[in-house]
């Protein structure tokens, strides 16, 4: 639990600091561009999401599963690794240049994504460094180095916004932090193990077998987050697209809790045969306890306050992403509410958890595809709701075979702590947004401590 809980909170803190910095950044550029111009930025990050997350094939969670069986053989993997991301990042680099012929995007659009293409290319190489530093449990070194990235993105858009850049300039950012950490990882990594570059038919083929299958868990986990997105394209124009993404901007920011999660406790996992254990049970309800403890008053609060949120983020021009994101904040305490989950059916039911994402991901896609056209991006937001808690039912259900702990025991509290809180909140809507924040955190962690939920 030491080294977990210090992996959470280095990783989490750098999370939460640099998604502050950054959200708020990217606000500004979001009411910069405008609705059509944050649309257009929108659509090529989607892209971006969704190939970053594709282009390893999963092998670094075969990798990091290996190292944790196997830390001896750790350079020949790591060589392995590099062999295999080379060739796999040309492959999606060359898919990602013809994709604004295949769909005809206006040619400004076309240029930002051969530029992000390259940034994709480079940073893709930095993650069999990645999955070394989370293999070791050095978790500390990641919250350092996306810090830094999170500055330096930070200060390019600032400075795009003061001197009227376009929006091809802002996807430079990319080519500059893809090269930046590669080179920082390569160097911060040398005393855990530096890669042995030697082709081995056995693990190449291994770690594309295996590779293959977390390659479709985080997919079709991606293509359920932006896959709207790109659909909305085909029928909506780039102001409906940029209010949708406006929207999302906060779940894009609020994804670090269950990811932190999951990369913490996935080497840890894996490295156990049997996890059923009293002392892991007791460790996954204390992080279930806390997911809770933000995911409850996080849904209920940006709830009541989401015309606050939205117009002071972005401004009056975003008043039409409101209600979607009244109805979008709630899929993201789905995701907290199975985060532990989610990390066991990736160890110990793989095949069960890829069968579960595509279907879900398949009746996201057909949704949108049927419901955008007369119902618009409102369509998107509900269908993505309804596809988390798909994935939460079916989680829930299967990862408790494997390993057991109190589930909705401990919900009452925060849901009542958070009742108060809301409705306290509600009368007094019309103040400013960052004194409510601080009123809302005063009364509901007041009650929650009242309430002995919040333990040593």
């Amino acid at each position: 639990m030491r080294v977990i809980g210090r992996n959470i909170f280095s990783l989490g803190l750098s999370r939460i600091i640099s998604g502050v910095i950054l959200f708020a950044v990217q606000a500004k550029l979001a009411s910069y561009l405008g609705p059509d111009g944050f649309g257009k930025y929108s659509l090529v990050m989607a892209f971006y999401a969704i190939f970053f997350l594709f282009i390893d094939f999963g092998i670094s969670r075969y990798f990091i599963k290996k190292v944790g069986e196997d830390g001896g053989q750790t350079p020949l993997y790591l060589g392995n690794f590099f062999i295999a991301q080379f060739f796999s990042s040309l492959v999606i680099f060359a898919l990602f240049l013809i994709l604004p012929k295949i769909f005809g995007y206006e040619a400004d659009v076309a240029r930002a994504m051969i530029i992000a293409a390259v940034g994709l290319l480079l940073a893709s190489m930095s993650i069999p460094f990645t999955a070394l530093v989370q293999a070791a449990q050095r978790i500390h070194i990641l919250a350092v180095i996306y810090f830094v990235d999170t500055i330096l993105k930070a200060a390019w858009f600032t400075f795009a916004i003061l001197s009227h850049k376009d929006i091809e300039f802002l996807f430079w950012i990319l080519v500059v932090v893809g090269a930046s950490d590669l080179v920082v990882f390569a160097i911060a990594t040398r005393l855990i193990a530096r890669p042995k570059i030697q082709a081995h038919r056995q693990i190449l083929r291994e770690m594309i077998l295996y590779g293959i299958s977390f390659a479709m868990l985080v997919g079709f986990e991606t293509l359920i987050a932006k896959a709207d997105v790109v659909i909305q394209k085909h029928f909506l124009d780039y102001d409906a697209v940029g209010l949708y993404s406006a929207a999302y901007r906060f779940l894009d920011f609020l994804t670090f809790l269950p990811a932190v999660v999951a990369i913490s406790l996935f080497p840890y996992f894996s490295a156990q045969k049997d996890i059923d254990s009293s002392d892991n049970r007791d460790m996954s309800e204390k992080i279930h306890r806390f997911l809770l403890a933000v995911a409850v008053p996080l849904g209920v609060g940006s709830t009541v306050l989401a015309s606050n949120i939205i117009l002071t983020s972005f401004g009056p021009g975003y008043e039409g992403a409101i209600l979607p994101f009244r109805i979008l904040i709630w899929s993201t305490v789905i995701t907290l509410f199975y985060g532990v989950a989610n990390v066991v059916m990736q160890v110990k039911a793989l095949k069960t958890a890829i069968f579960i994402l595509l279907s879900s991901t398949l009746f996201n896609i057909a949704g949108n595809i049927v419901l955008i056209p007369r119902y618009g991006i409102m369509a998107s937001a509900w269908l993505t709701v309804l596809s988390y808690i798909l994935v939460a039912v079916l989680y829930l259900i299967h990862s408790r075979r494997y390993l057991r702990f109190p589930l909705w025991r401990p919900m009452l509290r925060p849901v009542m702590s958070s009742a108060v809180m809301g409705f306290v909140i509600w009368q007094i809507r019309e103040w400013n947004l960052f004194l409510l924040i601080g009123i809302a955190m005063v009364i509901y962690f007041s009650i929650l401590f009242a309430a002995g939920f919040l333990k040593k």
